[in-house]
């Protein structure tokens, strides 16, 4: 499961800078291996799977509008315009690191864990400026997730493990920018027909 390497550290975000250059050559893995309030996600997700809540995607036709929130929220903070009550990825690691807690961020917080219940990172997909910021830079990447479409049998168990609600099954290589290599689709594949490799003409 991704999201155990690291888990609620309060330095995680200071590991990630440091391998900040990381992401234009293999994408983005702070995301998927070492975010706390992403790991904490990801829990949730699997215990809501162990006790069969009912899980939901948006369809794909919604969600490739609803994923350019994160960047429209990333380009209004580079312009000093942030909605901080938005930013639970932040407070999440800043409350575990000092203890500090006030009722508007941790009820934003909770909503998106409670969120988390039903659907795969719902802060990740939607919110996250952070993850929006890597992303930009991780199309840029020449190692990344590759599917070979002359072994794919297309039965979508590559779409439904994405917890970012990639379309991994109607591409050959995987170079979109909400990707955060968590490789659960190389696990899920019953052909191994998808690899972490040198991608070649990169596709979106």
């Amino acid at each position: 499961m991704a999201g155990l390497f690291v888990p609620f550290l309060p330095f995680a975000d200071s590991i990630g800078q440091k391998i900040w250059i990381s992401i234009l050559f293999v994408g983005v893995f702070f995301c998927g291996w070492l975010c706390p309030f992403g790991t904490l996600q990801e829990w949730v997700g699997w215990l809501a799977r162990k006790i069969h809540l009912p899980r939901f995607q948006l369809s794909l036709s919604w969600q490739q509008y609803a994923q350019l929130l994160r960047y429209f929220l990333y380009g209004l903070s580079t312009l000093n315009i942030v909605f901080y009550f938005l930013n639970s990825r932040f407070y999440f690691g800043h409350s575990v690191a000092v203890g500090m807690w006030d009722w508007v961020n941790g009820s934003v917080l909770i909503l998106f864990i409670v969120l988390a219940l039903f659907t795969d990172r719902p802060f990740c997909n939607y919110f996250c400026m952070h993850g929006a910021s890597l992303g930009v830079w991780s199309v840029l990447r020449p190692l990344g997730i590759v599917r070979d479409s002359k072994t794919c049998v297309h039965c979508a168990q590559c779409d439904k493990s994405c917890p970012m609600n990639i379309p991994i099954s109607s591409t050959e290589l995987i170079g979109h920018p909400n990707c955060i290599n968590c490789m659960k689709c190389i696990t899920a594949c019953p052909k191994n027909c998808i690899a972490f490799t040198l991608m070649r003409g990169k596709k979106l």
